[in-house]
């Protein structure tokens, strides 16, 4: 009977980065150290477009620096020789992020409006998410998976068709980089301008309509109140022309009658106009 043996050897050449990756703000500085356990290498360095040490002798830890980094495309590589010219190595990974600044335009197409969110020099793309928000309420979360170290301008639109409640609503977009756990906490964050909404609309009587009975002597009022955009003008059409006073108090219209006789009975009819009231 026989037999093979088989014996496999692994040979590690530990190589420490510390930290293991980098996340870095376009034309910052930074420094990583790689160090190694072993005893039995002739030295180590760095290979960088930037930063690179060269072979050093003797030595257990090697550090790359950049006072700056401006390289998109960067992949900084710590390297050990050993004593038989054996040769390991380990590639740091470098996320390097730009800055971005997203101002929100609004554009109208018939009944429908499209907001814009420009987005400038942004990087890396992959880990965008832009946001849309009305006042304090999220509408919308956008997300990008075209994979892109070096900077991009990219637009996001959101499409609205206002009401008249949404006169005076604010909407803005957020552009927001989640870097992980390596990167900056807080994410970096930048948010627009709120971009004023307003509605143009006919108006909409605050009360319906009523029907009103008076003792002969008594006094009373009529009120005719609208809302509207712009602000309605509110007539009052009636037959009776004695003991009648007109007033306007803010958005509301009172006819009073003092001392009401047979004479003031009929109809009162209020109308409420803008330009935005349908023409008949």
């Amino acid at each position: 009977m026989s037999s093979f043996l088989y014996v496999f050897t692994v040979v590690t050449f530990p190589l420490e980065l510390n930290p293991p990756r980098v996340v870095v703000r376009y034309g910052d500085s930074v420094s990583v150290n790689c160090s190694t356990s072993s005893t039995d290498h002739e030295g180590m360095g760095w290979e960088a477009t930037f930063g690179g040490t060269g072979f050093e002798q003797d030595v257990n830890v090697v550090t790359w620096t950049v006072d700056k980094l401006t390289d998109w495309t960067i992949e900084p590589k710590c390297y050990i020789t050993l004593n038989d010219g054996k040769q390991s190595s380990k590639v740091l990974p470098v996320i390097l992020y730009s800055e971005y600044f997203p101002p929100c335009e609004c554009e109208r197409l018939q009944t429908e409006y499209q907001l814009q969110c420009d987005i400038q020099n942004i990087a890396p793309l992959q880990n965008l998410v832009v946001k849309w928000y009305k006042g304090n309420e999220p509408l919308d979360n956008v997300t990008y998976s075209n994979v892109n170290k070096t900077p991009v301008d990219v637009s996001d639109t959101l499409m609205i068709s206002p009401n008249r409640d949404d006169d005076g609503a604010q909407y803005r977009c957020r552009a927001e980089l989640d870097l992980g756990p390596e990167g900056p906490q807080p994410h970096p964050t930048v948010t627009s301008e709120p971009l004023d909404i307003t509605v143009h609309y006919a108006p909409k009587f605050l009360l319906g309509n009523d029907t009103v009975e008076v003792s002969a002597g008594s006094d009373v009022s009529l009120n005719c109140s609208a809302e509207g955009n712009p602000p309605p003008e509110m007539k009052w059409n009636y037959t009776a022309a004695r003991n009648v006073k007109l007033s306007t108090e803010g958005g509301q219209r009172t006819i009073r009658i003092t001392t009401a006789t047979s004479t003031n009975a009929g109809i009162y009819i209020c109308t409420a106009t803008n330009r935005m009231t349908p023409q008949l």
